[in-house]
């Protein structure tokens, strides 16, 4: 099902004027940003959209996941209250949404790429903007790039926030298989029981590759309620992909295969468990019923790290899409976080 791939964390996101390529627009007479573009980064041009109400308002850069699974349909069907309050700024990445349409094929596209893209971005937006800072918010994988960027940056952001927080995919794996084995047996589900038995195993007929192996657990997750907690919003995250003109045609899948082969499966290895201090406030916010990335991991490990300021917000209705599965709460989450952190 198209909804339940994009649950990912690793995996695992308009005025228009056409012009050189770009499709741009900025209302002058409200001061409104409005813009679809293409900016280039990495030597390569890359969709970058932002939306605000005002020129004068802060800045958040949205860091979406996968790798591979853009994030920018879904921040206008469920996040369209966040630019009255922040100028909100989507980004496709390499190999994702309308830079991977833009062009299939990028020259560079790994972990390392992606945190140079992103800084790139972030000082593209400082400069267009005139501000010295910005927020930055990593989503599930792309929480892994937004931590590098924190730690590698802190200058560059007034504040952190991940969500859906990758820290250990090794942890996380053996978090989930421990509820999903729970789960199976409190259903005395003997299909599933044997089907875990092979995956742990790694049986060439489960898991042939690593992806076929995350996969093959994925669908068990999916099966027992652990990615999206209500099934009424699974059907509108599908909503939201496909209803805009410019996703309504987009191979979610091809992108994210790609990706996935270009990167080496990079995502179902990562560690980022060595990041035990950050110099800016940071923020986790978490699913308490995703079991895809169990957020218990991110929490731990929160409560393990240094920063100015941290802390751990728990969405109980949520699995692993709590930008869309809660999108008020979290709307009105990170509005607070950016006007407290920009006075």
């Amino acid at each position: 099902m198209k909804n339940t791939i994009a649950l990912l964390f690793i995996i695992i996101l308009f005025g228009c004027q056409n012009q050189d390529n770009k499709d741009t627009q900025t209302n002058k007479s409200t001061g409104r940003v409005q813009e679809k573009t293409f900016v280039e980064l990495g030597g390569e041009e890359q969709y970058v959209e932002m939306t605000g109400a005002s020129e004068d308002l802060p800045v958040l850069l949205f860091i979406h996941g996968g790798p591979g699974w853009p994030q920018t349909p879904h921040l206008r069907y469920f996040n369209a209250d966040l630019p009255d309050e922040m100028i909100l700024v989507s980004w496709d990445q390499a190999g994702s949404g309308q830079s991977f349409i833009h062009n299939p094929n990028p020259k560079n596209l790994s972990p390392e790429s992606l945190v140079n893209d992103a800084h790139e971005l972030t000082q593209y937006l400082k400069k267009k903007f005139n501000r010295e800072k910005i927020f930055l918010v990593g989503f599930s994988y792309g929480s892994v790039i937004g931590m590098k960027l924190a730690e590698k940056y802190p200058d560059d952001y007034y504040a952190y926030i991940g969500v859906a927080q990758v820290i250990s995919v090794a942890e996380s794996w053996d978090v989930s298989m421990q509820w999903l084995k729970e789960q199976a047996q409190q259903r005395k589900d003997t299909a599933a029981i044997e089907k875990l038995d092979l995956i742990e195993k790694k049986d060439n007929t489960v898991c042939a590759t690593i992806l076929d192996c995350f996969m093959s657990k994925y669908e068990l997750v999916v099966k027992y309620g652990g990615t999206v907690y209500d099934t009424a919003i699974a059907k509108e995250i599908e909503k939201a992909e496909t209803m805009y003109e410019d996703y309504k045609d987009y191979d979610w899948f091809e992108a994210f295969n790609y990706t996935s082969a270009r990167m080496d499966g990079v995502a179902f290895t990562t560690d980022i468990s060595d990041i035990t201090e950050l110099k800016i406030p940071v923020y986790f916010l978490g699913g308490r019923h995703d079991w895809n990335l169990p957020s218990v991991v991110a929490e731990n490990h929160l409560n393990k790290m240094t920063a100015p300021e941290k802390k751990y917000i728990w969405f109980e209705k949520s699995g692993h899409e709590l930008a869309d599965e809660e999108a008020e709460k979290f709307n009105q989450t990170i509005i607070e976080i950016v006007k407290e952190k920009s006075r």
